[in-house]
């Protein structure tokens, strides 16, 4: 019987937590009870002024994308072959200046060799001293010698002569070999070529490359640059089309959507397709194609951290706010010296409305609109076959109907479940919903609140996502009392 409580305690709480999404989502912007979508097939789509003038705040007009702050540059500093790490000076974590010490070599080894080399030079010079010193005898030997002697005195000078040369060469070799020992020497303390943080060291005396550094690189010593940052960005392989590099982008903080930052795109990697991590905000992407790799390089990275999670989306001005109402100029009727609009009236009808214009930007094609209309209203893109009379689909969820309109590429746009990043800015999770902590894991199952008397039989696979499941008989209480028959639907005594 306690399984039974326990089963329809957990379906009562998932049944509270999907009336909360529910309410969440359909009903929590309901602000007009007389606007109603319409479910004919001839209904014309309308959108708010609002929502058309916040072109490019998230509402899925301009494609965005997720992206992580990560370093303008990275330094990995390797080990030089055949040298050992004598010391180290720094550890992971430190902020390093350029020029700091790292670590120095060991530099015994070749202190050694450089001894070694300069008693070989002192050794060959000495060779040649005796050399020329036997040469000089030898030919007032063969001054006053025999002809049948001449021969054999010239070769023992040419002999001589040779064994100079021969230590000749020998001395500038080890002159060059004195000069890279001491250039060895000289440089045993390695530097910082640029300011950062220390990301990590690796065990200098592992034989296997893939324990320096991340990433199984050879770095011995990784260095992160703090002074500027970029942001790294995904884009699918559907959506691949619409960026380039040049492109100016805005970023935007997914705390306080107010912050932002503007950039270029420098690169677009399509050489090394990314893990699939659905970074795509809008207009999800299929499960089964590739993500690449772009860059954006900021103007200005001040204010962002390492490591932050942003989103980006093309610099189309939308940053730039203008006194009034600008609309775009595709959604206005030009006719007998008047402009109208398609506005869906309080009868949830398309009409054709007058409006007054102001002022006209060239540049982004859109008229100030000085009366006629508010944010509040809502229109239609003309198009052939609208009729003034025509019934009207609002799209968003605060109509009756509306709650059932889909968009071209998944729910609509105006904060549904977008890749990974679930409403980050105006989520459900911020509005006090039911998050993964709070939705009761098999963990969490009011394991506190019930009696943990003997005869409790919690079955280890109790899923609440799935409500009350089956219980097999040895699930089944051995004192014979209550349990619940899923497929029967029934309490077996």
């Amino acid at each position: 019987m306690k399984k039974v409580i326990i089963g329809v305690a957990a379906v009562a709480i998932i049944g509270v937590g999907a009336y909360g999404v529910y309410h969440h989502f359909f009903q929590a912007d309901s602000t007009s009870s007389e606007r109603v979508s319409s479910d004919s097939e001839d209904a014309v789509y309308v959108d708010q002024v609002s929502a058309i003038t916040g072109y490019g705040s998230g509402n899925g007009l301009i494609e965005r994308f997720g992206g992580e702050v990560e370093p303008q540059a990275t330094l990995e500093v390797e080990l030089e072959s055949e040298r050992t790490v004598k010391e180290c000076y720094v550890k992971e974590g430190d902020e390093v200046k350029e020029g700091a010490r790292l670590f120095a070599y060991d530099t015994k080894e070749a202190e050694d060799s450089l001894a070694q080399a300069q008693i070989d030079i002192e050794r060959a010079q000495a060779d040649i001293e005796v050399a020329q010193e036997t040469i000089a005898s030898l030919q007032r030997q063969q001054a006053n010698a025999s002809a049948d002697d001449q021969l054999a005195y010239t070769t023992e000078i040419l002999t001589q002569q040779n064994e100079i040369k021969t230590n000749e060469y020998n001395i500038k070799t080890k002159e060059l070999e004195i000069q890279q020992l001491q250039e060895t020497i000289n440089s045993a303390v390695v530097t910082a070529e640029m300011g950062g943080v220390i990301q990590s060291i690796a065990d200098p005396n592992s034989s296997s490359a893939s324990s320096f550094g991340s990433d199984s690189s050879n770095a011995y010593i990784t260095i992160l640059d703090t002074g500027a940052f970029r942001v790294k960005g995904t884009v699918n392989e559907q959506n691949l089309n619409q960026i380039e590099s040049g492109m100016e982008m805005i970023v935007y903080s997914r705390v306080d959507s107010s912050l932002t930052w503007k950039g270029t795109i420098s690169e677009v990697n399509t050489e090394s397709p990314e893990e699939s991590d659905n970074s795509m905000i809008y207009y999800g992407s299929g499960a089964d194609s590739s993500s690449y790799a772009f860059y954006v390089e900021l103007e200005n990275s001040d204010g962002l951290i390492l490591g932050q999670h942003v989103y980006m989306e093309e610099d189309q001005g939308q940053t730039e706010k203008k006194e009034g109402l600008w609309l775009e100029e595709y959604y206005l009727i030009f006719e007998d010296d008047q402009t109208y609009v398609w506005l869906a009236s309080e009868s949830n009808v398309i009409e054709k409305h007058s409006v007054t214009l102001g002022e006209y930007d060239e540049e982004e094609m859109k008229y100030e609109i000085t009366g006629g209309l508010t944010q509040e209203d809502y229109i239609a893109m003309p198009f052939d076959g609208i009729s003034e009379g025509d019934p009207v689909i609002y799209n968003d969820f605060a109509s009756d109907a509306g709650n059932d309109v889909m968009m071209d590429d998944g729910m609509m746009d105006n904060g549904m479940m977008m890749g990974d990043d679930m409403m980050a800015d105006d989520s459900l999770m911020d509005d006090g919903m039911l998050s993964d902590e709070d939705l009761m894991s098999d963990e969490d199952l009011m394991m506190d609140d019930f009696s943990a008397g003997d005869d409790l039989e919690f079955d280890e696979d109790f899923v609440v996502d799935d409500g009350l499941e089956d219980y097999s008989d040895e699930d089944m209480d051995a004192s014979g009392e209550e349990y619940y028959d899923a497929d029967e639907d029934l309490m077996v005594e």
